[in-house]
Order: C-alpha cells, then structure tokens, then sequence
C-alpha cells in the first residue's frame, strides 16, 4: 500500500540523479580530453580485431595497456575495460568469473551502460559453458543478443549469434548454428568488419565439419590456414590445423590428422593457449584409439586433463572418459572399461550429444560381448539403433532448417529489391521501360536459382529416402535380406534365367535342433548364433549369389546361373561352414550344423513358390535322413 514516505521517493530519486549526473559531469570536465580520446581508439582497436595479440601474455599485456590509458574517475571507461578484461583476458577459474560477470551486469545496469551489459552477459556465459555444460550458457547469450536489439546494436547482435552459434554447434544443434553464424556474417561483410569477419569463417567452417559437409568445412579451413600462414597469425593458424585435424580424424584419415594435431599443438605451446592445447591432446588421444595404440591414447588423456582443470574446464568430462573407456577396452580390460562407458553415459546425458553416445553404445556393447554378457550387448545394440535413428531425424530436421532459412533468406532479399525498387520509382516519378526489365529478369534470374536450391535439397532428400528403404529391406537382427527383399531378388532372377534359358537353383538352409539352442542358453546366445550363420554363409558365397532370411533359423540363398553340379558344391562348403563355425566363446560346448535343401528352377513348369517348395522338401529330407546333408528335390533331380 502506498505511504507517504512512498509517494516523496520518485522526488528524491529524481534529486539523486541530478546530484550524481553533476558529479559526472565535473569529473569528465577534469579528465583530460587526449587520456579518453586515446582510451578509445585503443580500446575500439583491441575490440574490433585490430590489435589482435597471438599468445595470453600479449592479451594481458594489451590489456595492461588499456588500462594505463584509463581516465581517473571515468565509471563507464572502467566498465568498459572491465566486460573486455572479463572477455579476453579474466584467468581465474569458471566460479570466480561468473561472480565477476554478475557484478559487471549490475554496475552496467546501474550505470545504464546496455553495451556493458551485454558483454558481461557474453562473458557469463562462456564461462558457464566450462563450468557445467554448455546448453547452460544459451539463456546468457540469449539475454545478451535480446538487449542487443532492443537497442538495434547490430554490431553487437552479430557477436552474440557467433557465441551462441558456437554453442548450439557444440549440443549437435548444427543446422541452427549455422544460421546464427551466417547471419553474424552478412553484418560484418556488409558493415567493413574484415577481422570479425575472418574469425567467423571460422565458425562456419566447423559448422560445416559438424554437419558433415567435408568439402565445404576444408575449402574454408584451407582458406583460413593460407591466411593465417601469409600473416604469420599464429592463433588463426593453430585454430586451423586443430580442426583440420578433427575432419581428417572423422573422414578416417588419421596419419593426416595426427600431423594436423601435432602441429597445432606446437602452435598452442607457442601461443600459451591452454584450453586448446588440452583439447588437441584429447583429439590426439581419439587419433592414437582409433589406430590400436592405447597406451599412447592414455597418456594423451593424461596430458589433456591438467589443461582443462588449469582452467577449470569440465565441459570436456564426458569426452575424456569416452576415450579413457575406449583404450581400456583395446587393451583387453573390458570390465574397468564398462565402468567408465557408465560415467561417460551420464555426462553425455547432461550435454545431449546423440553422436558421441552412438559411439559409446556400439563400444560398450562389443565390451560387454568379450565378457560373455550378451544379453547386455544386445540391450545397447538396440538402444544404439534407437539412437541412430534419432541422429537420423536430426539430420532431416537440420535439413528442414537449413532449406527453411535459405527459402526465407532469398526471399528477404528478393522483398528488399522490390521495395527498393519501389522507393526509386517513388523518388525518380517514372523509370524507362527498360530499367523495370532489368528488374522483372532479375527476380526471374533469382526465382530460378531458387528453384535450383529446392530442386537440389529435393533430390537430396530423395537419397536418403531410399538409404532409409534400403533399411526396410534388411533383416535386422542378422543385416542381411528379410524374406520381402530375398523373395523379391528371388523372383526377378527367376524371371531372367527363364529368358536368357540360363540354369538357376535355390537352396534352403535351416539350422539343426535350433530350438534346443535357445532352450539351453538362452534367447541371446540363438541370436548371435543366426548372426554367425548368416555372415558365415554370405561369405562363402560368391559375389553374384544372394542370401536372405525367411524367417525363424531358416535362410534362403539364390544361386543364378548355376548348374545342380555347382549348386551342390555351394551347398555342401555351406553347411561345413555352418558345422566348423568357432561358438564356444558363446557358450562352452556350443556346436551347430544345418540342413540343406536344392532345388533346380523349370522354366516350363517352375513359379517361385513352388521352386522354394521343392528346395524346402528336400531340407526335411534331409533332417529326416539326420540332419547335418545335404538333398536334392524336385523334378530336376542332381546326379
């Protein structure tokens, strides 16, 4: 309820901000005019790129600087060195810097200082991404770009979509990311920033690496190393060779990113960079994992961590123990190695990245196979099939965005010509017949790349609709034919071998006493048993037979062009690779054989069905007559 008291307070207030806008105003009539004058230009420099020391100690030292050039009892200059220190130069840990930040936001809001403001609130949340995870530091960089427009700073709406670009390229967010810098990037072309402007190709360039597209990430990494190398920029050239090393690492090519890794890391020795020398210790340690040299791996780990702990980095966590697990498990330690995949599982909960726990899951899963706990391995396979199908929504989605934000970029543009062309008619009263043609096969010229673009997009989609049917043709347990494909593959080599009168046969492989597998060790054990049938048998085949799973344990192989002679010969290095395969890693005793019945495709007499009838007859023969043979059925008996 209002008082009296209540009421005489916006008076006092308004006396208060009399009394302290004349105190400023004598302190700023005392500062002399050349100490702020060269506190700005210098300031402004190191902001925007200009001087841009390559190593910490020339950041501190810079910074050192600009701080002897402080005016005495100047508020909003000393903020200003303050959000740059907390920016570029705060070497305290994540904490200590939070606290920091939530003081420089209160002064700047008090100050009403919105520039101020916005930095500390970049600064907050860079720090926040070290200290838990970096989905925490979305809501700073969002408060910061918010401000930002409701002052219409563009400069400054720009920086914020670089820091949270970097952000949401880090949580998988890729597509998103990508927008965020490609819009950061049409202010800084369009406004003279060449520094920021660089620095944000940069950006791009790993989210282009992250979201797959190879070519694009180097033509933009290859680009940025040039540049750095002909100025001798020893942090653009380090920045450059370590994601270098990422891609080459993640297209396979690991001798190339070793070489990468190993140079930036000399790079960041020189530089004193240690948040990025502890990260390329982490990449080389995933390098030396994916070559088999684990020891080596382990002692990268053990060099990475003191960096991100130095500066108190935890963000890194989940990655450390992913590659910690991954070179136990090379070195045969399967148990302690399941341990930290379960740490590692819970840190990548917390930061969401469906692509590292894809990783981990497939990893895990061939661990817990080398103990013999395959009901567990199971488990994980399945879980990573969820997983990927997930990545695979992702990709459709980052898709989606992607033709969404180029769709209403170019419209944008297109709606920013017409009204500037409207505001030249409106200005100049009338325009000759030929500039309203240049303008009308203008947009037409525009509205055809864009048709193009969608056309592209399109058929890209359309390749990976048929990927994603490739899968629906494949038997998931043993990753070979279901029987809707096998059939289908049957029926159409059938129908060729009646028109070219070439010989066909079929064979119809069914495993012995299956049920009793399943019933004396388990569900778990039969499935791995299918898989080893299945491979084993797909690799005793030659390169124009087919295979497929009809269902249960029993398979069907196509054999076109084949003579009885032949397909007999087939049959029997089939089922004696069935009996010879090596089980007892699934459990002790564990043998197997099968049974197998052929059949010779008549072209006169002879539809798919009844062809696979006969083949199968002849299977039960041949478990009728003890399992473990091979038979022949039908009307085009063998010899």
């Amino acid at each position: 309820m209002p008082t009296s008291t209540a009421r005489a307070k916006p008076l006092l207030r308004a006396v208060s901000i009399l009394i302290v806008l004349l105190c400023l105003g004598s302190a700023f009539a005392a500062v002399p005019s050349d100490q702020a004058a060269a506190f700005d230009q210098y300031a402004g420099q190191l902001e925007r790129g200009e001087i841009s020391p390559d190593t910490q100690a020339g950041v501190l030292e810079a910074l050192q600087h600009m701080k002897s050039l402080l005016p005495p009892d100047d508020p909003r200059r000393e903020l200003r060195y303050r959000y740059m220190y907390c920016v570029l130069g705060l070497d305290t840990s994540p904490e200590q810097a939070i606290a920091y930040a939530d003081q420089g936001i209160a002064d700047a809001q008090r100050l009403g200082y919105y520039e101020a403001e916005v930095n500390f609130h970049f600064c907050r949340g860079a720090n926040q991404e070290a200290l838990t995870t970096p989905r925490d530091a979305l809501a700073d960089y969002d408060a910061g770009i918010s401000l930002a427009h409701q002052h219409e700073d563009q400069r400054l709406v720009a920086d914020g979509l670089t820091w949270r670009g970097s952000v949401q390229s880090l949580l998988g967010e890729h597509a998103l990311a990508l927008v965020d810098f490609l819009e950061a990037q049409k202010f800084y072309e369009s406004s003279g920033a060449p520094v920021e402007s660089e620095d944000n190709l940069f950006n791009i360039a790993v989210a282009y690496r992250r979201l797959g597209e190879e070519a694009q990430a180097r033509a933009y990494l290859d680009k940025l190393l040039a540049i750095g190398q002909q100025r001798h920029d020893r942090a653009e050239q380090l920045g450059a060779h370590m994601e270098l090393g990422f891609l080459e690492s993640e297209a396979g090519n690991q001798v190339a990113a070793e070489r990468h890794l190993h140079r930036a890391l000399v790079l960041a020795h020189e530089v004193d960079s240690r948040s990025r020398g502890a990260s390329i210790h982490l990449g080389l340690a995933q390098v030396d994992n994916l070559q088999g040299r684990h020891q080596e791996a382990l002692v990268e780990l053990e060099r990475a961590k003191p960096g991100f702990a130095r500066i108190g980095d935890r963000s890194n966590r989940d990655m450390i123990m992913l590659q910690t697990a991954q070179a136990h498990a090379g070195m045969g330690k399967h148990a302690e190695a399941i341990d930290e995949y379960n740490q590692a599982e819970k840190l990548l909960q917390q930061s969401g990245n469906l692509r590292y726990l894809a990783e981990l899951l497939d990893a895990r899963a061939r661990s817990y196979q080398a103990l013999g706990h395959l009901d567990l391995a199971v488990a994980d396979l399945r879980r990573l099939v969820s997983v990927h199908e997930a990545l695979d929504r992702k990709a459709h989605s980052d898709n989606a965005t992607l033709m969404n934000y180029q769709f209403q970029t170019a419209q944008r543009e297109q709606e920013n010509r017409r009204l500037a062309a409207d505001r030249a008619l409106k200005e100049q009263q009338l325009e000759s017949l030929e500039h309203v043609r240049h303008w009308q096969r203008l947009a037409l010229v525009l509205g055809g790349v864009l048709i193009v673009l969608l056309l592209w997009l399109a058929a890209r989609q359309f390749r990976r609709s048929r990927k994603l049917h490739r899968l629906a043709m494949t038997d998931p347990l043993t990753g070979i034919a279901n029987r809707r494909h096998i059939e289908q593959l049957a029926q159409r080599a059938l129908a060729r071998a009646g028109a070219d009168g070439e010989p066909l046969c079929v064979l119809v492989v069914d495993v012995d006493h299956f049920k009793a597998v399943n019933d004396a060790f388990g569900h778990a054990v039969g499935d791995q048993v299918l898989v080893r049938v299945a491979q084993s048998c797909k690799q005793a085949l030659r390169r124009f037979d087919m295979i497929g799973r009809m269902g249960g344990e029993e398979f069907l192989v196509v054999l076109p062009d084949t003579t009885p002679e032949v397909a007999l010969q087939i049959a029997e290095r089939l089922r004696r690779k069935v009996e010879s395969l090596p089980l007892a890693h699934l459990a002790p005793g564990l043998r197997i054989t099968a049974s197998v019945g052929a059949a010779m495709a008549d072209h006169d007499a002879d539809d798919l069905a009844e062809l696979i009838r006969r083949a199968d007859n002849a299977m039960y023969r041949a478990k009728d007559a003890g399992r473990n043979r091979v038979e022949v059925g039908g009307r085009a008996q063998v010899v």
